[in-house]
């Protein structure tokens, strides 16, 4: 018995110390908006804001009236409403009537092949003219002289793709402390800090905010490659990444905001879509060894073993310690720090239903529509 709680106390405090040097290169190599300083190009070049929406009443207001509060002087924006059943499409109308940066498109039918949200991006696209084009989602905050500060560190570093990492705001307890937990794992799994190397293969892209060069885009197969991706952001950076385009991640804190998602209960239906992405097996295999991993410090600090219970302590403050650095530096609450390791445990959950659901569904529903299984999987460009 000592063997086995000395293992799992070991692993899970090896696994924290291996975190830990990776958050702090995360949050070393990324910049935060606020703290850039270019100085303005000679010519303030054209971006369009591009903006897929369904079903987005509830936020949506708000989040239109801090983009188009933005000064830069070079702005269209392009809403797509994409077969809205609540009133997105008449805010969105009312707002074009007295905006005339704006433009609306109404999608009333998805053709088949399509997801909902990358077809609206392309059909934003479309309408789009500028040099640069701008992919947000319709319920990200963007607070005033954002672009301006972007745009110029874009231009002087030469720039073809810039993505960042947004300040998330949610007020339930747990759903904090699920987030803090999963975004840290995020920024470690997906090597943000290796994003900006020319030399590494790593890419990022994230919905929130996906800004590209329009040259750097038309060196790619374009949106309709991504047609079927269910984590179209991500796949969008990989695309650019592999054509050539240098790459940038930011720190969005206090600069570019949403509400992920209003409840735990929320998130958990969200994260339906993406059940038909991984075998069942994968996920539920997966899973369990990072709840073990997550977790294990706590065989330790139980086990009545003084060697043990104070490696386990020790795991479980580097923890708590690094959760709160991660969770300052991100715009999380600080106070689920002590507590985060816990937030692997409804993340698991929410990860093994979806596949489950979708094992019995044959597939999944996503932003009203029902795809099959095989068609996802088929359709799918991550980690080919």
């Amino acid at each position: 018995m000592f063997l086995l709680l000395f293992l799992l106390t070991a692993a899970s405090a090896l696994y924290s110390l291996n975190i830990a040097v990776q958050l702090i290169r995360v949050m070393r190599a990324m910049p935060r908006i606020e703290r850039l300083n270019a100085p303005p190009p000679a010519r303030w070049p054209r971006v369009s804001l591009v903006m897929p929406a369904r079903d987005e009443e509830r936020t949506l207001e708000s989040a239109m009236r801090s983009k188009l509060g933005n000064t830069y002087p070079e702005l269209e924006l392009v809403l797509v409403d994409d077969r809205s059943t609540d009133g997105t499409g008449a805010i969105a109308d009312q707002f074009a009537r007295t905006e005339p940066r704006l433009q609306v498109v109404h999608v009333e039918h998805l053709p088949e092949g399509w997801l909902g949200k990358v077809h609206a991006l392309q059909r934003g696209l479309e309408r789009a003219s500028g040099e640069w084009v701008l992919f947000s989602d319709a319920d990200v905050h963007l607070a005033p002289g954002v672009l301006e500060k972007i745009i110029a560190h874009a231009e002087q570093e030469g720039l073809g793709h810039v993505t960042v990492f947004p300040q998330f705001t949610c007020s339930a307890f747990a759903l904090q402390m699920t987030l803090v937990s999963m975004f840290r794992l995020v920024c470690v799994r997906t090597r943000m800090w290796e994003v900006s190397d020319p030399s590494s293969s790593t890419a990022m892209g994230i919905g929130a905010f996906n800004l590209v060069r329009r040259s750097a885009l038309e060196r790619t197969p374009g949106l309709e490659w991504l047609k079927m991706e269910i984590a179209d952001d991500v796949m969008f950076g990989t695309m650019l990444k592999r054509s050539g385009a240098k790459q940038a991640v930011l720190n969005g804190r206090n600069s570019v905001s949403l509400e992920f998602y209003p409840s735990l209960g929320a998130f958990t239906r969200a994260m339906e879509k993406s059940g038909a992405s991984f075998p069942l097996s994968v996920l539920v295999l997966g899973n369990l060894i990072q709840v073990v991993l997550e977790c294990g410090f706590l065989a330790g600090v139980f086990s009545g073993h003084p060697a043990l219970v104070l490696l386990g302590g020790g795991t479980w403050a580097l923890g708590a310690v690094m959760t709160w650095a991660f969770s300052v530096w991100a715009g999380f609450s600080r106070w689920t720090a002590p507590l985060a390791f816990l937030g692997i445990l409804p993340t698991a959950w929410v990860s093994i239903r979806s596949a489950v659901l979708a094992r019995v569904r044959g597939g999944v529903f996503w932003r009203g529509t029902f795809y099959p299984a095989s068609v996802v999987r088929a359709g799918q460009r991550l980690g080919r």
